[in-house]
């Protein structure tokens, strides 16, 4: 079983690109790290039918928090618009077939918060807005690693 997530970048990401964690280029979290019981052809299948019907994302920062279990991780947090709700939604939604288990249930769904970690380069200030033009889903590996890139359109496809 795979540990991934999958995030709307700020920049484009390549398939096949590396870096350390603390290094993990700005995006917003889609999906929390999860595990799946499929074979890896299997979910980005899913995956790539969910980002057809998915509308290019516009973020906007409406605050800053710190998350993590000690409070040390600064965070801007992200306007939950329609359409980033729904972005997460449809991509859930699509794994739960293949056996899909959330690393920590409780921020998925309801309890989701979009939001961006701040990076030693790079924090956001509050207004900011920004497309998100792509879904990648990235293995979390040492170094984590991207999996699969999909680009999102102003016209998606109808469910």
């Amino acid at each position: 079983m795979k540990h991934l997530v999958i995030v709307a970048p700020w920049e484009p990401l390549t398939v096949g690109t590396s870096f350390t964690t603390s290094q993990f280029p700005l995006h917003v979290t889609l999906v929390p790290p999860f595990h799946v019981d499929c074979e890896l052809p299997t979910l980005l299948t899913a995956v790539k039918a969910a980002s057809r019907k998915t509308e290019r994302l516009l973020a906007e920062v409406i605050g800053h928090e710190q998350f993590g279990p000690d409070a040390n991780i600064t965070v801007a947090l992200i306007r939950p618009t329609e359409s980033i709700l729904n972005a997460h939604s449809r991509l859930t939604e699509a794994l739960r077939p293949l056996g899909w288990a959330a690393k920590e249930p409780h921020y998925n769904g309801e309890r989701f918060r979009p939001h961006i970690a701040a990076t030693d380069d790079r924090h956001l200030r509050l207004g900011e807005q920004f497309p998100l033009n792509q879904i990648a889903v990235v293995e979390m590996l040492d170094p984590p690693t991207v999996l699969a890139t999909y680009r999102l359109t102003d016209s998606p496809t109808k469910e």
